[in-house]
């Protein structure tokens, strides 16, 4: 018994295929400036702030709660002004947390909000070009 498939012109394997480009290493048509590239520079910005302003709240609360666990005679110590160190520490925790928020504004005052206009602008450029021609 035999298996006839028939051989139709329309259908490719998937050997016959190109490549897509993103498989080969080549780069896209296109440049590489512009609204894309300042929309994945402001990504980055903003990712890198979040992660630092998460890891500095989270980092101190984490080192309180270990000290707690690790170190509870430390923790009972008296401090100055008679309270116990644990406490200092739990009530400091608040401050941190403000001047990780205080240092993620300013650096995102800095390095994130120009780069949010540059692409403001550019993606409005593009548009006003469209709606002034006729």
């Amino acid at each position: 018994m035999s298996f006839d498939v028939p051989d139709l012109p329309s259908e490719r394997s998937a050997y016959d295929r190109p490549s897509p480009a993103w498989s080969t290493g080549a780069r896209p048509a296109g440049p590489r400036s512009g609204a894309h590239r300042t929309l994945r520079l402001l990504r980055r910005a903003y990712r890198w702030h979040r992660r630092v302003a998460t890891i500095t709240a989270l980092g101190y609360f984490a080192a309180f709660l270990a000290l707690t666990v690790k170190a509870p005679s430390l923790m009972a110590r008296p401090g100055p002004g008679g309270l116990p160190t644990g406490l200092l520490l739990a009530l400091a925790q608040i401050p941190v947390t403000w001047l990780a928020v205080l240092l993620h504004e300013a650096a995102a005052h800095r390095f994130v909000d120009p780069l949010a206009r540059r692409a403001r602008r550019q993606l409005r450029a593009p548009a006003l070009d469209r709606e002034q021609s006729p």
